[in-house]
Parts: structure tokens; sequence; C-alpha cells
């Protein structure tokens, strides 16, 4: 026998009081239309990303009835924020700037006859570059209060206060910071420093067209390979780098190198074998040649803003690659210096290369 049991009219009536007081525990905030205030030229605010751990709401509160509530906006914290933050069109010197919304929460408990509250704002602003977005500042702000039971909060005054003052600080620190740091730089040039040479430093003699080889520059001792190889020499090269940023443009004061280790060459040479001293000399100044090609390919690289140490550096390598087969290639062709007229083609070869560059 199946027995269905009525409904009573007093669990309908609870039933009816629990939809009431779940409709009562969102409070929901429809902010005014006027947009924040901010200045103006600096930078456009490119998007608005919502980081939060809690994206539900913005915020757990009293109500004037006592009741505990939910707050949260009409439409998506992004979505409310690109209303409130609405700029004039973007001019060509603005900053893409993309705003990471990490904290905004309020926080109301009762105490007594009085509401305390908390109000917690963190904003990370990071500029786009080349396709990636770098921090460039953060704003953590807020307030705490204390109001009546049985009054409603200022949310929106809250809300617009501490946006405006977030708003400020960053730009602000955009017009202080425009012209000396490398998050807000433009482009990137390098500007070379001819080395000057003032003598030997230990065992390295580093190249000058005024001073060449002499066979007392080979002081290491003898390793011989080839049994026919009376001498050889150890070059190579370098770059010292210093950046500074001047009126948004990132600097780099570039000093390069090429040198020879005294201790690492030798020589089984008489010291009255000049041709052979200037095979030796002839791979030193292609070491030269090849800082010269060095310093060609960097400035007609458009350096990137975001990471131009290591465009840099892979240029530096593909060098350094380039003067290993050239130096190959050259003892190849010449036979260490055993074919005469190869020899003179590449110093007349290297001579020219160098006076092009």
């Amino acid at each position: 026998m199946n027995l269905r049991q009525k409904p009573s009219l007093w669990g309908l009536l609870f039933f009816l009081v629990g939809l009431l007081n779940s409709a009562q525990a969102q409070r929901t905030l429809e902010l005014r239309s006027e947009s924040i205030s901010q200045l103006p030229h600096l930078y456009t605010i490119q998007d608005i990303v919502d980081e939060r751990p809690n994206r539900s709401g913005i915020g757990s509160i009293i109500l004037p009835s006592g009741q505990s509530s939910s707050l949260r906006f009409v439409g998506s914290l992004p979505t409310t924020f690109q209303r409130l933050l609405k700029q004039s069109p973007r001019q060509e010197r603005d900053y893409p700037v993309r705003i990471r919304v990490k904290q905004f929460w309020f926080e109301e408990r009762p105490s007594s006859r009085m509401i305390r509250g908390t109000f917690r704002v963190q904003l990370a602003f990071e500029r786009e570059i080349e396709g990636r977005y770098i921090l460039l500042t953060e704003c953590q702000a807020g307030s705490d209060y204390n109001r009546s039971a049985g009054m409603d909060g200022n949310y929106e005054i809250q809300i617009r206060q501490t946006l405006q003052r977030c708003l400020h600080e960053f730009g602000n620190w955009v017009k202080t910071h425009e012209l000396k740091t490398e998050k807000l730089a433009r482009r990137v040039q390098i500007r070379f420093k001819e080395y000057e040479p003032k003598g030997r430093l230990g065992d390295t003699v580093f190249y000058s067209p005024q001073r060449k080889l002499t066979w007392n520059d080979f002081r290491g001792p003898i390793r011989r390979v080839n049994p026919r190889t009376g001498a050889l020499i150890y070059t190579s090269f370098g770059y010292e780098a210093m950046t500074k940023v001047e009126n948004g443009t990132v600097f780099i004061d570039m000093t390069v190198k090429a040198f020879m280790l005294q201790n690492s060459s030798w020589t089984a040479e008489p010291a009255t074998n000049m041709y052979a001293l200037a095979h030796e000399q002839l791979h030193f100044d292609i070491t030269h040649l090849i800082t010269e090609r060095f310093k060609k390919a960097l400035l007609a690289e458009e350096l990137p803003l975001e990471d131009y140490d290591s465009r840099i550096q892979y240029i530096f390598l593909e060098s350094f690659r380039e003067m290993n087969r050239y130096q190959e290639l050259y003892d190849a062709e010449t036979r260490h210096s055993i074919n005469h007229a190869e020899q003179a083609r590449w110093a007349e070869k290297v001579a020219t290369e160098l006076k092009e560059l």
C-alpha cells in the first residue's frame, strides 16, 4: 500500500521564507555611469584580467537588516572596470597597459552595535612589449572602516576613491620613470667605443693596427700536432657592455676587443723568419676582421626591448663560429703558409675586407 503525504501549510511557509532569505543573501551593486578621472596621454588600458582566487563576488557584507550577504557587481569585474576606467582614444605615445586584478574584496563583521569592515585592492600594471607583458608596478590600497549597524555601506564611494588613487599613482609613476627606466623604454641603441690598448695585460696582447706582433709575443711551450707546423697563435675576441636609459632609449655602450694570449701561443721558427710571422699576424688580423663584422651585424639588428641581451649573445656566438671557420679555411688554403700564392691572396683579401668595413 502506497501512502502519499500532502505537504503541510507550515512546510510550504518555511519553504517560501527560505527562498526569500536566499534572495536577500546577495546584494547587487550597480554603479553610476560616470568614469573615474585619470592622468591623460600617458597610457591606454588595453585589457583587464580578473586573477582573484574568489571571483564569485566582490565581498561578504552585513545588510541593514543584520543579515550576512554577498556583494557583487551587475556584470563581471573586468566589464565593470572597463566602464569605470573609460578613456579617450589612444595617443601615439600612450603605453598599452594591462591591469591584473589580484585582490578586490570587502569583508564585514558585526561588533557590538557597529559593523567593522575592510576593503582591500591589489592591482598589477603591465606593459605589452613585442607580444609579451612585463610588470611595471603594483598598487595595494584599501581601507578599514566602521559604521553603525542598521545603516548601508558606502561601497561605491570606497571603490571610486580607491581606484582613482591607484590610477593616479600609476600615472605619476609613468611620468616619473618614462625617460629613465628600461621598462618604459621605446628603443635600444648600441654605441661602440674603440678600445685603446694601454700596454700588455698579463699575457694578453690586444689588437692594434699600430702594434704588429713579434716573435717575443709567442711565449708558450711548443705543442706540435703536425711536425711541419712551426708556430701557433691563440687569438680570440670578446666585448664589454654597460647600459643606461636616456630620454626613453636604452643605450648599450660597448667595447669589442680582439686579443692574443702569449702563453698559449708558441713558435719554433727562427727569429729571422718574417714570412712565418706574417702568417701568424694575418690570423690576428682575421680575428680583428670578425670583430668588425660582429659590430656591423649588431648595428644592422633591430634589437628587441624585451630581451636584447640574449640577441646580442646569439650574434656574438655566431660571429665566434664564423671566426673559427675563417681561421680554418685560411690555414687549409694556404697550407699553413706553405702555399705562397694563397698566402698573398689571403693577405690582400683580408686587407680589402677590413678597408670596406
